[in-house]
């Protein structure tokens, strides 16, 4: 992650706190600044309604079930009286239930509140708005704690319908559920919300849908935390109380959002194996206004589950005092519109594990999301190299401008790759506008000391005639040198109108967030002028990565339109260009790209998780090309190069033709080794390893990954392939070979080693 990323991720606090202070002045009512009560409509609650439970038992009655739509693969059971549903694969007859497990009923001990959280279709958090009160008080509920009702249920084509009712807080929810051929989907339906007293905030729809409790048969939850991470079933034995809790896409810095050490959510996916089944839950509609939420056996429950929590309203500072000081949190009163719909694959045993739910959300990216198969074999593995060009650090009157990467340096270092043998490159220039990497704008001029738009010409054409590929990285999202640019008019703002930026105390500047159509207007205009330089594309840093809310009035983007917007720059992009790529990259954007950088290749460690997976890179494999850090940047240097060949990614190293130490000082470069030179003999090594290893299975998905020894994965590949990686400090055996410590070792297709 960049340096500016960084400093974004801890430096909008500061700015929504300040934006939302000015909110609550402006909008608040009374000489007090009490806030003015919302007039609620009435919502009529039928007169008849009956309380939703069972006829027989906590659990749903097994009589009460219907037979309500049928594909090849499965059928859905429905229960009108509890809300609930069940869906059996005709494969080999397991049921998936939208409630507890009854075989592991007997097992829970938990009484009261939570009990009926349990065995209900819907869990909510809503507030009265209504009220003047210094604090507004959350209330979690569910259908059952709050004696709800159904009310309109119905069957529909390929499912059923109804409505949860729930008198005491006036609340009137509409939900469908319908079979599709391999999966079954639940859909709120925005349009018949009805909000009398209180004001919906968050809702899980049938949360404990496969949700299992620890046993003999193996199970886990699989998050989409970095590259993917597995919670597997155990008892709670530390009495540990942490949940899994990350808005799908990142924290929305236009509201107050809770800043975590997690890695941002790129994929709104999560998965649940319970011994020889397996469910992958896709958030579909409305995935930009979701959470993932899990919660470990021994939290709640005995149960370990996971959900999407669809949100509907988020929290601000609103002040009381003159002063600013003192106030209160509240809550949009403008509920988030739109239909919010959850995609539940049923995975049989065979495709039951992690690499099975990756291979299906891979289908549903390819079918549904436009995600593009390459066509062809790739006639080499390339190395991705990226640049610095210059940076700038503190002088005596005036920053002073340090040059890493001059455009004639850069063939040279192009030439001395090619004569050892690397047969391809993908170059990425960092830093070649005016003033360097830590001047964010929207200009097209290669600065001059790097060799000016003439010289960058003159590389793009060198380095194609290589066979070589260069791309130019920018930032659309933020900016701070207010070339063609207004922060006061162009910038972001939250609901007070307050513009989204942060002070870089490095350079000593604001840096300004751009709201998404003047980002999506500024590429438009550069385009044509980036073709100009010959290059082959663009590398887009903080386009798919970040995602906000913009209440500027003049270019108002709620969440869902921005990642639309995203999305069609980098489409737009990649009309004009040959090849653009992202850095990370929301799932939203992928469909576009040419390949993904940096993807994470481990998780947050925190105390939720077991253990990281390849997650994403088995979803993208073999349909985009992706790297990891950089070699020459990594943490821990052996076991991230074994991980690299593990996950199947790309070679990829960040360098210079300058010293590292010219750059101790800059703003931006942080990495603290550079220097071509010193890495040359490494790059090459490392890339005939890889080329060797990856180079025939490029265009080939990953099928299999699994754990064969203690601190042993192996990978398997679409043709056979396999790769066999040992983290231990000591060789260790597998199947007959041995494989060297920390090193790894290959099983052709037809088993030779």
């Amino acid at each position: 992650m960049s340096l500016k990323r960084k400093l974004l991720s801890w430096a909008g606090v500061t700015a929504i706190t300040a934006g939302a202070i000015l909110y609550g002045w402006l909008h608040s009512g009374g000489q007090n600044g009490a806030l003015v009560p919302e007039a609620k409509a009435k919502v009529s609650i039928p007169s008849n309604l009956k309380p939703a439970v069972s006829t027989k038992g906590d659990l749903p009655n097994e009589a009460d079930f219907q037979l309500i739509a049928e594909s090849s693969l499965l059928r859905l059971y429905a229960d009108p009286n509890t809300g609930h549903f069940k869906v059996e694969d005709k494969r080999d007859g397991h049921l998936l239930r939208s409630y507890p497990n009854p075989e592991e009923w007997a097992r829970e001990t938990i009484t009261g509140t939570w009990r009926s959280h349990l065995r209900s279709p819907i869990l909510l958090e809503t507030v009265d708005l209504t009220r003047k009160a210094a604090k507004p008080e959350v209330k979690v509920n569910s259908l059952l704690s709050l004696n709800g009702g159904i009310t309109n249920w119905k069957k529909i084509d390929g499912g059923f319908a109804l409505t949860f009712v729930l008198p005491s807080i006036e609340m009137m929810v509409p939900v469908e559920v319908r079979l599709k051929e391999d999966y079954v989907e639940t859909k709120v339906l925005d349009e018949g919300i009805e909000e009398g007293k209180d004001s919906l905030l968050n809702m899980k729809l049938y949360p404990f849908l496969g949700s299992a409790q620890p046993g003999e048969q193996e199970g886990y939850l699989l998050l989409p935390d970095g590259s993917g991470a597995l919670y597997r079933f155990k008892e709670n034995l530390t009495n540990d109380k942490t949940v899994f809790r990350e808005a799908i896409y990142g924290s929305d810095m236009a509201f107050q959002s809770v800043f975590t050490n997690r890695q941002t959510i790129a994929m709104p996916v999560y998965g649940i194996k319970s011994g020889g089944s397996g469910v992958l839950a896709v958030a579909d509609k409305g995935a930009e206004f979701g959470y993932i939420f899990a919660a470990p056996s021994g939290v709640y429950s005995r149960y370990a589950w996971a959900t999407v929590e669809h949100d509907y309203r988020l929290q601000y500072f609103q002040p009381t005092s003159q002063d600013q000081k003192q106030g209160f949190q509240t809550y949009s009163k403008i509920r988030f519109d739109g239909d919010r719909s959850v995609r539940y694959y049923v995975l049989p045993g065979s495709q039951s594990d992690y690499a099975g739910m990756a291979a299906k959300y891979r289908e549903y990216l390819l079918a549904e999301q436009g995600l593009k198969q390459p066509s062809g074999e790739s006639s080499s593995l390339p190395l991705f190299v990226d640049l610095v060009g210059g940076d700038v650090e503190k002088g005596f009157l005036t920053n002073r401008y340090i040059t890493g990467t001059t455009t004639e340096e850069a063939k040279k270092l192009v030439d001395r790759l090619h004569g050892q043998g690397i047969p391809q490159l993908v170059v990425t220039y960092k830093g070649w506008q005016s003033k360097g990497l830590s001047t964010l704008g929207f200009g097209t001029t290669t600065d001059g000391r790097l060799g000016g738009n003439e010289g960058m010409k003159s590389f793009a054409a060198y380095a194609r005639s290589k066979g070589d590929s260069v791309l130019l990285e920018a930032d659309y999202t933020l900016n701070n040198d207010n070339k063609g640019f207004k922060p006061k008019q162009q910038g972001m703002q939250n609901q007070a109108g307050t513009v989204l930026d942060f002070r870089n105390m490095r350079t000593d500047n604001s840096i300004t967030l751009v709201s998404p159509l003047i980002s999506q207007s500024k590429l438009k205009e550069a385009l044509p002028k980036i073709a100009a330089l010959g290059v082959n594309g663009l590398q887009l840093d903080g386009i798919g990565q970040t995602l906000f809310s913009d209440y500027n009035p003049r270019y108002r983007a709620d969440r869902d339109k921005a990642a639309a917007i995203q999305s069609s720059m980098v489409e737009e992009a990649g009309s004009q260009l040959d090849l653009v790529t992202l850095l990370r990259g929301n799932a939203y954007a992928w469909k576009n790209t040419g390949a993904v950088r940096s993807l994470p290749n481990d998780y947050s460690y925190d105390l939720f998780m077991d253990e990281a997976v390849p997650f994403a890179q088995i979803v993208l494999h073999g349909v985009l090309p992706y790297t990891l850090n950089w070699g020459n940047t990594r943490d821990e240097y052996r076991k991230d190069f074994l991980r690299a060949i593990e996950y199947g990614a790309a070679p990829s190293f960040l360098v210079m033709n300058a010293k590292t130490e010219t750059m101790k000082k800059a703003f931006t470069v942080w990495q603290y080794s550079l220097n071509y030179e010193e890495w040359e003999k490494t790059i090459v090594e490392e890339y005939n390893r890889f080329a060797s290893t990856l180079g025939d299975v490029q265009n080939q998905y990953i099928t299999g990954h699994r754990t064969v020894a203690v601190n042993v994965k192996e990978t398997a590949y679409a043709k056979g392939k396999r790769v066999l990686v040992n983290y231990n400090t000591t060789p260790v055996t597998v199947e007959g070979r041995e494989i060297p410590a920390q090193d790894f070792i290959v099983i052709e297709g037809g088993g030779k080693g």
